[in-house]
């Protein structure tokens, strides 16, 4: 009985598709490794950007204490007083004006997404909270949520 040697040579079809098929898979996982670090990234940078415009406000609190009753209770539709030597008061609803003109700018220019910045007084705190929208990521999907900062200073 002679048995018939057969040399190989090169690589069958299967084994390319095979390869390919692997290879396709590892760079949809590394692109997808991508969107997820990017939407991370923006996210904590809206978080940095939320902390730093709270530590601001608490700055303009700080630096007013006469004019403390006017930053009791800011809300992110608060007027600009139009006021150029302004009283105490109206110092802090300029403040309160300006400060949510940043928070709410266009992202590009440092702003936050449908950002918001509100200011209570309760008891001797003053809790300066800003609420902008984050991309969330559930289980079968990503959805669009409320995401929010507080900072409670007493002055």
């Amino acid at each position: 009985m002679k048995t018939i040697k057969q040399d190989q040579t090169g690589s069958s079809m299967i084994e390319i598709l095979v390869a390919v098929f692997v290879l396709a898979v590892g760079l949809l996982g590394l692109a997808s490794l991508q969107m997820i670090s990017l939407k991370n990234i923006n996210n904590t940078q809206f978080q940095t950007l939320a902390t730093t415009y709270a530590y601001d406000m608490s700055e303009r609190i700080r630096s007013n204490r006469e004019g403390l009753s006017g930053y009791d209770n800011i809300q992110s539709t608060v007027s600009d007083p139009g006021c150029t030597n302004c009283t105490p008061t109206l110092m802090a609803q300029l403040d309160g004006f300006e400060w949510n003109r940043l928070i709410q700018s266009a992202v590009i220019n440092g702003g936050l997404p449908e950002g918001k910045g509100t200011v209570t007084k309760v008891g001797s705190l003053y809790n300066i909270t800003i609420t902008w929208k984050e991309q969330q990521r559930t289980n079968s999907s990503g959805q669009v949520d409320d995401a929010s900062f507080t900072l409670s200073v007493q002055i």
